[in-house]
């Protein structure tokens, strides 16, 4: 982990509603354990978070080692890659599930390989398949839940495909097999723009996950992150995260997206209700925020129209 991009300083200068989040419980420990502190609060946590990844990590390199003896790419991203590339902690970063990006021509082996090693698949409603409103394909087993996404999201009418993505990918070590990770902007621009699929209310990490990609880059990501926004229609999305992130982080320099002021003003006044997470506010409060997230306002009306029609099928 980075020492001078986390630390015990900075994580206590977070908003007050993201310091009482449970979530950052086992990263903070941890910080402190790096810090060379003897005692710290939230060893309990930490030990759970620690023994959780532990399991999930190993039947992940499992699927990745028989993938990769398959000859297929699948691709780590968030949590399920950054706890071993940047925070060097197992125990730091906490997960719920863990996300593999996966070529859909490829879904189909992936979870017969899943399936050999004991999971089995779990599909998303059928009237959300329907519509078109999922993006991945679980594979479960237990408490282990990994989410093979054959598209990135399928939310305000951004792009979606993952091929360019795993195009890009090179190969990294992951523990005694191979994993493919994402190139660095295309990962900072996934982490930011999920965030905003989510109204900024789910897991708090990815604002810690951005911090390091942005550290620990060899060169300036935002450049890059900005034209793949744009190509995409994600533009209002990704400088909203921006903003999100500099609100939380303002040591951290983000830079300004440009997109969409005036919904991003009100974004931003809203950032201490959003900073308190899902759980407390409820799933609605996600789907109150997406509208404010369009590039193109006309589709808009499209989109309010397309859920209306899935929710009533």
């Amino acid at each position: 982990m980075c020492q001078a991009t986390l630390t015990a300083e900075r994580l206590e200068a977070l908003p007050a509603a993201l310091r009482r989040r449970p979530e950052l419980v086992a990263l903070r420990y941890a910080v402190a354990l790096a810090a060379g502190a003897r005692e710290a609060p939230g060893r309990t946590g930490y030990l759970a978070t620690l023994a959780f990844n532990v399991a999930r990590l190993q039947r992940l390199e499992a699927l990745l080692a028989a993938a990769h003896a398959a000859g297929l790419r699948l691709m780590p991203i968030k949590g399920a890659l950054l706890v071993r590339t940047h925070y060097g902690d197992p125990g730091a970063r906490a997960m719920v599930d863990v996300d593999l990006v996966c070529a859909p021509s490829d879904l189909p082996r992936a979870v017969e390989l899943g399936r050999d090693l004991g999971m089995h698949r779990h599909d998303p409603e059928t009237f959300r398949t329907a519509r078109g409103a999922s993006h991945d394909v679980k594979l479960v087993d237990g408490g282990l839940i990994i989410e093979l996404h054959h598209r990135l999201w399928h939310e305000l009418r951004v792009a979606r495909d993952v091929e360019p993505l795993l195009a890009r990918a090179r190969p990294v070590p992951f523990g005694a097999t191979t994993a493919w990770a994402p190139d660095e902007a295309d990962h900072l621009y996934v982490v930011l723009v999920h965030a905003a699929m989510h109204g900024f209310v789910g897991n708090p990490l990815w604002l810690t996950d951005a911090a390091l990609l942005v550290a620990g880059a060899r060169e300036p990501l935002l450049p890059r992150v900005e034209a793949l926004a744009v190509a995409a229609r994600a533009r209002v999305a990704l400088a909203a995260a921006r903003d999100q992130l500099h609100l939380a982080m303002p040591w951290l320099d983000v830079g300004d997206g440009g997109a969409a002021p005036l919904r991003r003003a009100l974004l931003r006044r809203m950032a201490p209700w959003l900073q308190r997470g899902e759980g407390e506010l409820g799933v609605w409060s996600s789907r109150l925020v997406r509208p404010l997230l369009f590039d193109r306002p006309r589709d808009l009306g499209s989109w309010a129209l397309e859920k209306l029609a899935m929710w009533r099928g």
